[in-house]
């Protein structure tokens, strides 16, 4: 059976996704400036064809001259896909009030629009319209796996090194974070493996979010995947770790925004928006270590 796009859900995650950013700017739009009028429709309507890129870049395949072609052919999309984060940064370095709403509102959730619609979009004869992300899935990158049979010590040098880094980085506190912060969510990360304040904040929350949102669609059914299948399997499993990476910041920034608080100092050179995106980009680093270390453990 081939499947059709799904018209309603289309229009209800387009629905969501440009009506958020239209709340998100409606002051500056309707109000009576016309240049914060001119330069939010500019902002919104950034938004149109970064999320085609999204759709085209997920759901479409190079043909085999291009790709051969040298620097360019394979590194076409990620080059795309960084000159748009290069643009709406530097927009909101020119313009700070534009920052969150160019990094947050334009990027991320589009990225995540994006993704959603091209599986929305699906019309191949696989039984999951997750296949759409298939091409993403495989130029994910990863840990290698090992080739043949990893012997004991291997295994308890690996563990060895993984948690000395860990435990390295525990002690790198996020730069900028003011004095005056009290993490209201401190008695928790024990439980997730964070460390108040450090770049390992948000411990192992984005891996456990990730994977819990992945076990809830495959046990409801709702994402129809054979595990036992090969091919499935892998799907799931690159789809959880693009899960994870979304999840960072979407973790990462109602705290920000909520309680971890910028140093004054910080906000005077760089401006609330940017002193906000720098502790957050911390925190991505660090939590993308963390799920690099959890790959190397569980296949080394």
């Amino acid at each position: 059976m081939v499947r059709r796009p799904n018209v309603p859900g289309i229009l209800i995650i387009s629905a969501l996704y440009w009506g958020a950013l239209l709340y998100w700017q409606w002051d500056e739009l309707f109000g009576s400036n016309p240049d914060d009028q001119m330069r939010s429709l500019y902002a919104t309507a950034l938004s149109i064809p970064y999320v085609a890129f999204i759709i085209w870049g997920t759901s479409t395949d190079l043909s085999d001259e291009f790709r051969e072609i040298k620097f360019i052919g394979r590194g076409l999309k990620p080059m795309v896909w960084v000159t748009f984060f290069l643009g709406a940064a530097i927009w909101g370095w020119i313009d700070h009030a534009l920052v969150g709403f160019l990094l947050v509102g334009i990027i991320l959730m589009g990225l995540m629009a994006g993704l959603c619609l091209a599986c929305l979009l699906y019309t191949g004869e696989e039984s999951s319209r997750l296949f759409a992300l298939k091409r993403l899935v495989d130029v994910y990158p990863s840990i290698t796996k090992p080739d043949g049979h990893v012997r004991f010590n291997s295994k308890l040098w690996t563990t060895t090194f993984v948690l000395i880094i860990y435990y390295a980085m525990t002690n790198v506190m996020i730069w900028g974070l003011s004095d005056a912060t009290i993490d209201v969510f401190s008695s928790f990360r024990a439980i997730m493996a964070g460390a108040s304040g450090s770049i390992m904040h948000l411990g192992i929350g984005p891996i456990v979010t990730g994977s819990i949102i992945m076990q809830l669609f495959a046990g409801a059914k709702i994402i129809k995947l054979d595990l036992g299948d090969s091919d499935d399997k892998q799907l799931y499993q690159g789809v959880q770790k693009i899960l994870v990476l979304i999840m960072i910041p979407v973790e990462s920034i109602p705290q920000v925004y909520g309680f971890l608080e910028a140093d004054l100092e910080l906000v005077g050179h760089f401006g609330q928006g940017w002193a906000t995106a720098i502790i957050v980009s911390q925190l991505f680093i660090g939590s993308l270590l963390v799920f690099l270390h959890d790959e190397i453990v569980s296949k080394w």
